[in-house]
């Protein structure tokens, strides 16, 4: 029942033209993102010791992190531009904090190396850093669940089945 309402949103939002575009680009940001920015924040990394250390599950959740979030950022936005009530500043920040933490989810997920994760988390010391490389499965599996949760909530918001929120849509195209 909550894969399908799930599924039913989805498709409502990428049935319109604009969402899908909209996603295949935000899809592409991430993608280069995840990337890109262990490259500008670890001195002396560039793209093809990027690629050296990387394996092909990296690229995989890369891709998979970048869809999904892709997919949360798209949803939030529908919302956004379909709601009745005025737009407050708490509306916003609620659809922002979910895409700035899968974000930040998906960088710590998706860090392959330790002086990735250094550049990444190196506030948190050394130690952290290397407890976050031995369990980083866990790490990913978490990022997962915390997009994955968040796009079924953007999901009953779509489908209008959020008692909590008390948000209805107009459903603009």
């Amino acid at each position: 029942m909550i894969l399908l309402s799930s599924v039913k949103a989805i498709r409502k939002v990428l049935s319109l033209r604009t969402y899908r575009m909209l996603f295949g680009a935000v899809t592409v940001v991430f993608l280069l993102a995840y990337l890109l920015i262990p490259i500008f924040l670890v001195p002396g990394n560039s793209l093809s010791l990027q690629f050296f250390v990387l394996r092909p599950l990296d690229y995989v959740l890369f891709f998979v992190m970048s869809v999904v979030t892709a997919l949360l950022v798209v949803m939030q936005v529908y919302v956004h531009r379909n709601t009745k009530k005025k737009r407050t500043l708490a509306a916003l920040g609620e659809g922002g904090v979910s895409v700035y933490s899968a974000l930040f989810a998906g960088l710590l997920a998706t860090a392959a190396c330790s002086s990735c994760i250094i550049g990444l988390v190196g506030f948190l010391g050394v130690g952290s850093t290397f407890f976050i490389l031995e369990y980083q499965t866990y790490f990913v599996l978490g990022a997962m669940l915390i997009v994955v949760v968040a796009l079924f909530f953007a999901a009953r918001r779509v489908n209008n089945d959020c008692s909590s929120c008390n948000v209805a849509l107009t459903h603009k195209k």
